[in-house]
């Protein structure tokens, strides 16, 4: 952490918005009002601002950053709001910075901007060749190659009659969702709760998709173990059809993606499908606009060189047949040039990263469970898998002891009230994004409403500590009894329930 973190965020922000302005410097542009206007000099008065470095300074950033992307998508609009959703077949259509885009109607968008920068910025390893398709989410691009295998995997990969098998190490709920709904009795699909499980199966080659999770998304944040399952990996029948899956929405380009195909060079899987959901981790925390990213990767041979064309063109077809594409207005968003740019990825989602872990080390030196209502504090750089590369998460899960959903409605209650009397920037919502800080309660469905996720963005500032310094003295409180009596104001007023807000 620097010395002045609120003031390198707002000439980071600065320097985005200089980058943001050389887009509008195009020809067809370059007489629009100069771009962001009177943002920078609102800016740049932050900057000699005294209180920068306070609470109330970092609010101001704060709503800095979000005017700063507000001025960005107006100005993007403009460009992609003159185009009917059906336009004209020999009208030129262009994006922000003047990149060509064509299309009949909005539905049949084909972004290949997009596509070819992906590719450029993850490029296969040596000995692998890549495609590239982006979606309108994340999950909308793990469902689509779903629905893709389901239906042409026996003819694309010469997978033997039978059903098909699907295995999982994972925890993120709607793709379990997904599968509740696309398995039946020709798609076989099981989730794993222990890795051991899961690497025996592949031995055996009962497999024909892997689908596998660095970090699973869930509450125990549990760490892929590599090493054991390329061994299992490369035990499988020789040459047996397999196509191996990741979902790295919360990870970022921290797994070892080219380490993992050399190691698998003597068994090759007939494709590596790489999915994540660039809303989190790829806009610096602006969320211009859902974006699904998937890079596909083969061995380089005349087969599987043929099977991933057509795997590549399927995705393509279904994509415009099922209307998964990006929007005229959601590629116009994405125009920034930041988006998908791999330093930029790797300095805010090690940003992140790092105060995800300074708050879980912060207080699991602090919580002790035996004299806490806060049972557990999870967080992979906690685990026996710390030493990981890939064992950082955008977020960290406390587990707290409760009888009743009500406890759940006053912890929030607390929060808030707390959140408000220190001045500090940390609100209740879904954890998207990663430039702010923000607590979701009960995240979890289908067990017992006792989680709370803490998401720490990648700003630095007082709020930081500030947050960190909130929980340590909560968890002092023994349980929800003693709660109570600290807060009997809140405790007679908080709700008894809010499970149908967050469900």
């Amino acid at each position: 952490m620097t010395a002045h973190p609120c003031k390198d965020e707002c000439m980071f922000l600065i320097a985005l918005s200089n980058q943001m302005g050389k887009v509008f410097a195009a020809p067809s542009t370059q007489n629009d009002p100069p771009f962001p206007g009177d943002w920078r000099t609102r800016a740049d008065a932050l900057l000699r601002n005294p209180q920068l470095e306070t609470l109330a300074g970092e609010q101001m950033l704060e709503n800095l950053s979000l005017d700063l992307r507000r001025r960005w998508l107006q100005r993007a609009h403009l460009r992609s709001d003159g185009y009917m959703m059906s336009p004209p077949h020999q009208q030129t259509k262009l994006l922000p910075g003047d990149v060509r885009i064509s299309y009949p109607y909005d539905r049949w968008v084909r972004p290949e901007a997009l596509e070819k920068r992906l590719n450029e910025r993850r490029p296969a390893p040596e000995g692998w060749i890549s495609e590239a398709r982006v979606f309108s989410n994340g999950m909308t691009a793990i469902t689509a190659f779903l629905q893709m295998f389901r239906a042409f995997a026996h003819g694309m990969w010469d997978i033997p009659k039978g059903p098909l098998s699907l295995h999982m190490f994972g925890g993120y709920f709607e793709i379990s969702k997904a599968l509740g709904v696309l398995c039946d009795g020709h798609f076989h699909g099981r989730k794993h709760t222990q890795q051991k499980n899961l690497c025996a199966a592949v031995k055996l080659g009962k497999a024909d998709l892997i689908v596998i999770e660095p970090v699973t998304a869930d509450i125990d944040l549990e760490v892929f173990d590599m090493d054991g399952f390329i061994q299992a990996f490369n035990q499988r029948p020789k040459g047996q059809p397999c196509i191996i899956m990741f979902d790295t929405s919360l990870s970022g380009d921290l797994f070892p993606m080219e380490q993992f195909c050399k190691r698998l060079k003597d068994n090759p899987p007939n494709l590596i499908v790489n999915i994540r959901s660039g809303l989190k981790l790829d806009q610096n925390g602006l969320e211009l606009s859902n974006l699904g990213l998937m890079s596909l990767w083969a061995p380089d041979t005349e087969l599987y060189k043929k099977q991933l064309k057509q795997v590549a063109k399927s995705l393509q077809v279904l994509r415009i047949t099922f209307g998964l594409s990006l929007s005229q207005d959601e590629c116009a968003a994405l125009s920034a040039p930041f988006v998908l740019d791999k330093t930029s990825l790797g300095i805010h989602g090690t940003a992140v990263f790092d105060n995800n872990k300074r708050l879980a080390l912060a207080l699991s030196k602090a919580v002790k469970p035996e004299a806490s209502f806060i049972a557990k504090v999870i967080h992979p750089s906690l685990g026996p898998d710390k030493d990981k590369a890939w064992a950082e998460a955008p977020f960290v899960n406390l587990r707290y002891r409760s009888d009743t959903h009500s406890d759940r409605a006053l912890l929030r209650a607390i929060l808030e009230a707390e959140v408000f009397k220190r001045g500090l920037s940390f609100v209740s919502g879904s954890s998207f994004g990663f430039r702010g800080h923000r607590f979701e309660m009960g995240f979890v469905r289908g067990v017992k409403y006792d989680t709370l996720r803490l998401s720490m963005g990648s700003r630095s500032g007082p709020s930081l500590q500030g947050v960190i310094e909130l929980l340590k003295d909560l968890s002092a409180y023994k349980d929800f009894t003693a709660l109570k009596k600290a807060y009997p104001d809140i405790a007679a007023s908080a709700p008894q329930d809010r499970t149908a807000e967050e469900s």
